[in-house]
């Protein structure tokens, strides 16, 4: 039977989907929404392993970070043990890889570099993760900000792994060599970025043996392999942190994190991999020599000249000052158009394939990353009321997406627009098209001019052209509000009297104040208080 209550807090449905141990919940007192984790074994049956989960407890309260799932306590009932943590109001990388299957390298590198803080916080706090892998990277409504979850040292379940949690360890910690550490972690953090890189993780199999002997002897293809538009940069970031040995990936998260942001240097600068693997990639070690960028890019390995062999004496031919007045004055020339800012339709084209996606988190990359960019550096540009018009779409979609969070949660709206949004969609919703009509057009005469609530003012100007395309005649609301209250009288003398109640509520709640729609109000009173007598 499943179980409705745990300590102070009424448990709701499993996030995790059937089986998991964590759980929506509500305190009952405090009317809050929480997630749980509920340890069901035998943990907290002796004084001992009490003792224990109240030391694990207090350690992790104390950790505060935001990128952090936040816990914010726990305790015990008569079996079992669980931790409260905040609720975070989106989805986890894994579900949101189920649906795109692979995501853009450049949202990839921002996921990292929030997971980098959020690790190194850990570390430096005394916490190993030790289970890092998509599922434990929590993504926020609009996608831009991700949390690293289920952070726990107390005891693990002792059901075998799976083949899909396999692939994100780290081939010592499959091995039990030694606890989990930094550079478990950080073996993981690479085996995620991975698969959001590629849509697949590093090793895969149709079971967990399979799986586990691949993570222990096989080489995954690179990043780069695979995805052509990946920057080698961050393609030998991903290859370094996957190394078999724990001494040859990155020192520390911030360590890595300083890599990822040199990468995105790198890229966006467009310098040569070549050149780059010549010149050095950055204060870490990275793994990256000027063969392998070759392999990479195609090019056959040119043999060295014995240097016995040559010419004691004889200027070889690049080292002519002719030549090499060329190749400076070509390095100059390609520093000069690497510098140059993107054009106007180069900012369009990258905020459109970003838009494309269509998930909120796209959408917010296109605006934050290139709108707003073009139309600071583009004012009056070709594109630029392209720009304006989807920087308000985009608003738009976070508006609605904050609207049905807030009324999912059973919270109160953030403003006055979304309050009336609220109350003319409520009408829509209902079926009546004149008063919700009205309600939007209310909306848009009241708050046209306040800057902060333009987004539910567009909002309404949408639905007021959705309605307008098929547009009300004057008797509609009295139709409708007829046929509403004869569906109610059937239901009722089909004996679903719920269902006619709530129909007759609906009416007397939503039109109680409309003088021309008395006659009907007043009939769906009276049924209402027959059923009271």
């Amino acid at each position: 039977m499943t179980r409705s209550r745990i300590g102070p807090l009424a448990l709701e449905a499993p996030l995790g989907g059937p089986g998991s141990t964590i759980y929506r919940a509500i305190h009952v007192q405090q009317r809050s929404q929480v997630a749980v984790r509920v340890f069901s074994m035998p943990m907290g049956m002796t004084p001992e392993s009490k003792q224990e989960f109240a030391n694990h407890l207090e350690k992790i309260k104390a950790l505060k970070h935001p990128g952090i799932v936040r816990c914010y306590g726990g305790g015990f009932d008569a079996k079992d043990a669980y931790l409260v943590y905040e609720l975070i109001e989106g989805e986890s990388l894994e579900k949101l890889l189920e649906r795109r299957e692979r995501l853009d390298w450049e949202v990839v590198l921002q996921y990292g570099l929030q997971l980098c803080e959020a690790l190194q916080k850990a570390h430096d706090s005394g916490w190993i993760h030790g289970r890092l892998r998509p599922d434990k990277v929590l993504l926020t409504l609009g996608g831009e900000v991700v949390k690293l979850n289920d952070l726990w040292e107390g005891p693990e379940s002792s059901r075998p792994l799976k083949a899909t949690e396999i692939a994100y360890q780290a081939p010592e910690q499959i091995e039990g060599k030694q606890k989990p550490d930094k550079a478990v972690d950080l073996y993981s953090l690479g085996a995620t970025l991975y698969h959001a890189l590629t849509g697949s993780p590093p090793f895969e199999g149709p079971n967990a043996g399979l799986v586990r002997q691949a993570v222990l002897d096989g080489s995954p293809p690179a990043v780069a392999t695979i995805v052509f538009d990946c920057p080698v940069w961050l393609s030998a970031i991903i290859e370094q942190l996957l190394n078999k040995d724990p001494l040859k990936r990155p020192f520390s998260a911030i360590a890595t994190s300083m890599a990822l942001k040199e990468a995105h240097k790198r890229a966006t600068e467009g310098i040569s991999v070549v050149q780059h693997a010549v010149g050095g990639f950055s204060p870490l070690l990275m793994k990256l020599d000027k063969d392998e960028a070759e392999k990479v890019l195609g090019r056959k390995k040119n043999r060295r000249r014995d240097r016995s062999q040559e010419q004691e004496g004889a200027p070889g031919f690049f080292e002519r000052p002719i030549v090499l007045l060329g190749i400076l004055l070509a390095v100059i020339a390609a520093i000069g158009y690497l510098l140059m800012p993107a054009s106007e339709q180069t900012l369009r084209s990258r905020a459109e394939r970003f838009i494309a996606q269509k998930d909120v988190g796209s959408l917010v990359h296109a605006r934050d990353r290139y709108l707003l960019e073009l139309l600071e550096r583009f004012p009056n540009g070709k594109h630029s009321e392209w720009a304006k018009e989807k920087i308000e779409e985009i608003a738009m979609v976070e508006a609605e997406q904050r609207m049905m969070s807030n009324r999912r949660f059973g919270r109160e709206p953030s403003s006055e627009g979304e309050r009336q949004f609220l109350e003319a969609n409520r009408f829509e919703q209902f079926g009546d098209r004149v008063t919700a009509l009205d309600r939007y057009r209310g909306i848009v005469n009241l708050l046209k001019n306040e800057e902060k609530e333009a987004a539910f003012v567009n909002l309404a100007r949408r639905q007021i052209a959705q309605i307008l395309a098929s547009p009300p005649d004057a008797d509609e609301l009295r139709r409708f509000l007829q046929n509403k209250l004869e569906e109610a009288d059937r239901k009722f003398r089909a004996d679903e009297v719920l269902a006619a109640k709530q129909i007759w509520e609906g009416v007397v709640n939503l039109y109680g104040g409309n003088k021309e729609m008395v006659s009907l109000v007043e009939r769906a009173q009276n049924r209402l208080a027959k059923l009271k007598n």
